[in-house]
């Protein structure tokens, strides 16, 4: 086995390892709701408070369901709902060019890799 392919098999191990646990989606939970000051005071780069309550609501419950032995569907939800905050919020995180924002969309592209890994795994697309 070569070196790469040694790298490439720890980083999946660690990719799966993450997807069983609900503490990566409660991260972004509590990173989502840490930026409501900002989303209050109509930060560039920051979702709306609207925005922001809600997904931080939905991170953390996708959390509770991954925490009830359910990682399949708890993986789901929190895919689908990394991906529509990236297609709602990726755009201006972008262009303000602020860390909290890019920060942000860090941790959303993050979980949609740990958590879109296993829903991929889970319907047949990848094995």
């Amino acid at each position: 086995m070569s070196k790469i392919q040694k790298t490439e098999t720890k980083a999946t191990t660690w990719i799966d390892k993450q997807s069983n646990s609900p503490y990566p989606v409660w991260a972004l939970s509590a990173l989502t709701l840490a930026t409501l000051p900002l989303s209050a005071r109509k930060s560039p780069g920051i979702p709306s408070v609207l925005q922001t309550v809600a997904f931080s609501a939905i991170f953390a419950g996708a959390g509770y369901v991954i925490n009830t032995g359910d990682a399949d569907n708890g993986s789901g939800i929190s895919t689908a709902w990394c991906l529509s905050w990236s297609f709602l919020n990726a755009k201006t995180a972008m262009k303000s060019m602020k860390p909290v924002p890019i920060t942000l969309l860090s941790a959303v592209a993050l979980n949609t890799i740990i958590y879109g890994k296993r829903t991929l795994k889970v319907n047949g697309y990848i094995d």
